[in-house]
């Protein structure tokens, strides 16, 4: 009976471990299904992020708050343009994360490398890396496990000019 309880919590415990990556890996799809004007990130966000999550992204100048107040940040509201607004594409790219499972919380590290293209508009091609962490504190809801809250390490940022467009 003992052997059947140990195998039963590790394979939960594997479920969870599981459910958690999905669910980091949703806020990457989230920037990078709605490229250039496509401001939807929401779409995959409220799948994210608890109805109540917020973030710490001061680490780049951004927000601390609500993740929405975070997509506002990053996107806009259709009257102000959003730190992204110079970019019409990027790329975000994620490590495995380490999880630590306590019950129905989690915490997680995510390492990331980020790329994004600047607008032709600005008369030069212009991409901007960025490499950093993302500090997760994770609970389960009915819906399944979502960020409660999460803070931006920021590793290094580099803008690289390519080429002067003609």
């Amino acid at each position: 009976m003992e052997n059947t309880k140990n195998t039963e919590l590790l394979l939960q415990q594997l479920l969870d471990r599981q459910e958690i990556q999905d669910t980091i890996s949703r806020y990457s799809q989230g920037q990078d299904a709605h490229q250039g004007e496509d401001s939807n990130i929401l779409e995959q966000w409220d799948n994210t992020f608890a109805k109540d999550g917020t973030v710490d992204y001061s680490a780049a100048g951004g927000t601390k708050g609500s993740y929405r107040d975070l997509a506002k940040w990053m996107r806009g509201d259709g009257a102000t343009p959003g730190s992204m607004s110079g970019f019409s594409n990027w790329q975000h790219m994620l490590s495995l994360p380490i999880v630590t499972l306590t019950g129905d919380t989690a915490k997680a590290r995510t390492d990331f490398f980020a790329t994004h293209r600047g607008k032709k508009e600005n008369n030069f091609n212009v991409h901007y890396n960025a490499s950093g962490a993302f500090h997760d504190e994770l609970v389960r809801t009915p819906e399944g496990w979502r960020i409660q809250f999460r803070r931006l390490e920021v590793y290094f940022g580099d803008p690289l000019q390519i080429a002067k467009l003609g």
